[in-house]
């Protein structure tokens, strides 16, 4: 199946395409095509449910959008990779079934997923992220997922769903609850709402001569900035690199709202949960690591208790 997808994708890209490397199959099929491309077939693998996330949006029409965003950035200096367009002059191609393919032009990297992430490179991603943050203010674009109160509506429909797939109640309700929680203190800020990439993990961060750079904006949106910094610590563990993101972040002019950090950063959680439960359920680690979160994250929060301290420290995490 996948190569009838790719077979039918490169018939569109007068590009060179005699070496393909399948990357990772996650949200898109990602392939890199011969030295130069960057091949996404927008096609989740198994198990991948995003979709609530886009409930009463029409993709291609958030996918330009996102295009768009990608090249405001571009001209304020950041490096981004670049969408060329098809041989019908489309920087989106629509595939038989209805599929979605762009192109991109490659940049040389390492993803920070491959590299020991030390205090330097910590303190890079929070000036790069305070950057983007930055060029991000007074541009926007329609339609694009909104990280709002809204946003919270749609995860508690998920998380209650979640039941008729297996997940305790005791789970549901108290991830009910903190969304109910987390959607007025995004409604509080909304004022402070930019563009975000919304999937900063170190896998879509590059090395390169220029720097880090940013990639894959599939999750992309509108939201509180704080909701790219939750999203970083929660993939980059470890106090004194939570403490060096912020360092960077800071001296780059971002600043941190704690409160709505701690409700960013559960609301990233829910919807991990939510878009991977399908595969996460089935691995052994899930059903404690589930025990966990309800511990140290999710029932602090509904009482009202602080997740971050000032310092970044994690309040109720035991081990």
């Amino acid at each position: 199946m996948e190569h009838k997808y790719l077979e039918e994708a490169l018939s569109y890209y007068n590009i060179d395409a005699s070496a393909v490397v399948l990357l990772r199959h996650n949200e898109n099929l990602t392939y890199r095509v011969g030295k130069d491309y960057l091949l996404q077939i927008h096609k989740p693998v198994e198990g991948f449910s995003a979709e609530y996330i886009y409930e009463g949006l029409e993709r291609i029409a958030v996918y330009k959008a996102e295009i768009a965003f990608q090249e405001h950035l571009k001209k304020q200096g950041m490096q981004i990779r670049e969408t060329i367009e098809n041989c019908r002059g489309e920087r989106i191609t629509k595939l038989c079934d209805g599929t979605l393919v762009t192109v991109s032009r490659w940049i040389e990297g390492e993803s920070l997923d491959k590299i020991e992430l030390n205090d330097e490179l910590c303190y890079q991603i929070g000036d790069m992220l305070a950057r983007l943050h930055r060029d991000a203010k007074g541009f926007r674009t329609l339609p694009v997922k909104s990280y709002d109160k809204h946003h919270c509506e749609y995860t508690k429909k998920r998380m209650q769903a979640l039941e008729d797939k297996g997940l305790d109640t005791r789970f549901t309700k108290i991830m009910q609850r903190a969304c109910v929680s987390i959607g007025i203190t995004l409604e509080e800020v909304q004022n402070e709402f930019i563009m975000l990439h919304g999937d900063l993990s170190p896998s879509n961060i590059l090395k390169t001569s220029y720097g880090l750079v940013a990639i894959d904006f599939s999750f992309f949106g509108i939201g509180h900035p704080m909701f790219d910094l939750a999203v970083l610590f929660g993939n980059i563990g470890g106090l004194a690199r939570r403490r060096k993101i912020a360092e960077g972040y800071r001296d780059a002019g971002g600043t941190i709202n704690y409160k709505v950090l701690d409700a960013c950063f559960v609301l990233t959680l829910l919807d991990c949960i939510g878009i991977h439960y399908e595969q996460w359920s089935k691995q052994d680690w899930f059903e404690p690591r589930m025990k966990r979160w309800y511990k140290e994250t999710l029932e602090p929060y509904v009482r009202g208790e602080r997740l971050y301290a000032d310092d970044f420290y994690l309040l109720h995490v035991t081990g």
